[in-house]
């Protein structure tokens, strides 16, 4: 079998399991197969990779201490959260000015409004309970930095720095530009706005991004003393209710405005006519229920070891 080809093969494997088990793979593939590696067993080794690196990073098995177990839930939240934050923020930009679209009269508002306003005001919690639980970890994260673990981190905070600096430089002119614009043309009327939009839009996701692998990344490598784990671990209990909160404010919000003023829905770039679904919105909230599933993995991972964590 070709060099290149057994790379290929191994490398969705941890290291360690590469150092000790990746010679003796390759000979009995090169025995079996004679350098012609099926189409299935080659899938079977990248299935069988990921599997190995999944139970190494905690995220399935009992190969792990508990207590990194239950971190890795945590941090799987915090990605979880991420995801919604971005989708969040997609539909803050598109139920901009929702209420101008409402009849007059109260009985139209009352449940879009306080719909929306539970939103905002459950979202704004998150964000405080993301930041605490960032505060507690700083003292551990300070340590890791101390004993040279910079290093590992270099890469991954140069991404995240140079895609805040890309995402201010597209900030500023696009907010003057937009200052200038009507509602009409913010909200696909201009179509050259618009398009530059979705271009600022993937910037600040891919950046958003970046910062959340870095914080992924540092989380799984600093040390916590177990009070603090303790209390990382019930704070992404709280952010995954949370979420589920939030998805279900969004699904009341869209059922008033399909009620009460599916014209909204119907004029957006994304809207069908005729119908309270927007294309658009449909993808912001299949994004917010996909990551309230990932949150609910990890929730499930920290319960399934939370015993064992608090004995060990």
């Amino acid at each position: 079998m070709e060099r290149a080809m057994t790379d290929r093969c191994l490398r969705w494997y941890p290291r360690a399991w590469r150092a000790r088990y990746g010679e003796e793979v390759v000979a009995l593939l090169d025995e079996e197969y004679d350098g012609h590696l099926p189409t299935l067993v080659h899938l079977g080794l990248v299935t069988g990779g990921l599997r190995q690196r999944a139970r190494q990073s905690g995220l399935t098995g009992d190969a792990v201490p508990a207590a990194d177990g239950v971190r890795v839930g945590a941090l799987m939240v915090l990605a979880a959260w991420v995801a919604f934050a971005a989708a969040g923020a997609s539909f803050a930009k598109f139920s901009e000015h929702f209420d101008e679209a409402l009849p007059h009269s109260m009985s139209a508002h009352r449940l879009s409004d306080a719909a929306f306003t539970l939103l905002q005001t459950v979202g704004g919690v998150t964000v405080v309970i993301v930041v605490i639980g960032a505060l507690l970890a700083v003292p551990a994260l300070v340590r890791y930095l101390r004993e040279g673990g910079w290093s590992s981190l270099r890469g991954h905070a140069l991404r995240a720095l140079a895609g805040t600096g890309i995402t201010v430089a597209a900030t500023v002119p696009l907010v003057v530009w937009a200052r200038h614009l009507t509602s009409h043309q913010r909200n696909g009327g201009l179509p050259l706005y618009g398009g530059l939009f979705l271009l600022w839009a993937a910037i600040m996701a891919v950046t958003l991004t970046l910062w959340a692998v870095l914080a992924i990344v540092a989380g799984s490598r600093i040390v916590l003393p177990k009070a603090i784990l303790t209390a990382e671990a019930i704070l992404a209990v709280a952010i995954a209710v949370a979420m589920v909160v939030m998805v279900g404010a969004t699904a009341v919000w869209w059922g008033a405005m399909a009620k009460d003023a599916p014209s909204f829905l119907n004029a957006s770039p994304g809207g069908l006519p005729d119908s309270p679904l927007d294309l658009w919105f449909v993808g912001m909230v299949a994004v917010m229920v996909v990551a309230v599933g990932l949150a609910a993995l990890g929730i499930v991972r920290e319960a399934r070891l939370w015993r064992r964590m608090q004995v060990g």
